[in-house]
Order: C-alpha cells, then sequence, then structure tokens
C-alpha cells in the first residue's frame, strides 16, 4: 500500500471518528420542567441575629437549625442529556411574569434580581430506565437531580454556604416535567 492510500485512510479514519464522537454527543432526551416548589431549611444564624447581638453588645448567637420553610426556584429549568449519558446541561429561563416585574421594576428605578444563571454541566450519574440522577458541583454548592421518566417528574436539591448570612442551607425541590426523546427507542435501551 503506498504512502498515500495509508494517509488518505489514516485520514478517512480520523474524520469518520470525529464525526461519530460528535454524533454520539448529540442531545438525546431534552427535559422541560414547571417552576420548581419545595422546601428549605439553614443552619447557622441570621443577619438580623448578629446586628441584633452586635447592637445589644452580646455574643453572637449560636448557630441553630431553622424551617422548613416553603421555597423554590423562580425560573424554569431544561435538562439536556447528550447521546453518551455522560453528562447533562442545565438552563434557566426566566417565566414570562418574571419578565413583566423586571420591567416594571427598571422603570420605577428598583433595584433588581440578577438574571437566571447560565448554562451549567451536570454529571450523570445513574442513567436507568426507570431514574436518570445527576450531580453538579461548584465551589461552596452542589446541586442533585433526579428525574423519573415515567411519573414525569423531578426532584431538584441544593446544599451550599451562604457567605453572606453565615449559613448552611438546604433546598428540596419537586417539579412536573414533559420528557421529549430524540428517539423514544433510546429509552428502551437500558
Amino acid at each position: 500500500m503506498s504512502r498515500c492510500a495509508v494517509l488518505g485512510a489514516v485520514v478517512s479514519a480520523i474524520a469518520c471518528a470525529a464525526a461519530l464522537a460528535k454524533a454520539n454527543a448529540e442531545p438525546m432526551l431534552t427535559i422541560s420542567c414547571e417552576k420548581p416548589k419545595g422546601f428549605n431549611i439553614e443552619y447557622g444564624t441570621t443577619l438580623h441575629e448578629r446586628v441584633e447581638a452586635d447592637q445589644k453588645k452580646q455574643a453572637e448567637p449560636a448557630p441553630s437549625l431553622k424551617g422548613p420553610t416553603k421555597d423554590g426556584y423562580s425560573g424554569l429549568p431544561t435538562f439536556s442529556i447528550d447521546s453518551n449519558k455522560k453528562k447533562m446541561t442545565v438552563t434557566w429561563a426566566e417565566p414570562p411574569e418574571n419578565a413583566e416585574v423586571r420591567k416594571l421594576e427598571k422603570e420605577s428605578n428598583i433595584p433588581q434580581m440578577p438574571p437566571p444563571p447560565p448554562a451549567t454541566e451536570a454529571i450523570i450519574v445513574s442513567f436507568m430506565h426507570d431514574q436518570i440522577s445527576a450531580i453538579e458541583a461548584q465551589p461552596w454548592s452542589i446541586m442533585t437531580y433526579s428525574f423519573f421518566p415515567d411519573f414525569g417528574t423531578a426532584f431538584i436539591g441544593e446544599q451550599f454556604f451562604d457567605f453572606a448570612s453565615k449559613n448552611t442551607r438546604q433546598l428540596a425541590t419537586f417539579s412536573h416535567c414533559e420528557f421529549s426523546w430524540t428517539n423514544p427507542q433510546l429509552r428502551d435501551q437500558q
């Protein structure tokens, strides 16, 4: 075989491998959810407790467990899972009612909440027919995602350290979701 033929075969093999890798990384599942609602618990001291102790010239109060209190996310999450089932892209969209409030706040010169965070990536730790689980770790924070396609639901949890209030917090939420498979037969190959 000539050098040109060998080089051509190698280039073709690399091109095929690159195309296959790209094809394998295409989204196989998109999960669109309603606003997650749930509860929040926290451990620490509140800013109010610390300011009050400071004003009274007292020691900072001991940390305590507070909650559960109703809580949730104001955004609409969408999750896109690659066909290699190793990673998941997480995006949050602002619901129409929040966009209208943001517009009114801006017109009234009221300080605004920051927009939803940009897309992030979570690592899929389990991909089964009945349950898909993923973890997203950031400095001082971890998000866990558990999806149940047969029930059209998701549990989203967050545990983090809040520097401003010197608290550790946990948020546990639930959401109804729509599961859109690029190829429904892939779902059954678990």
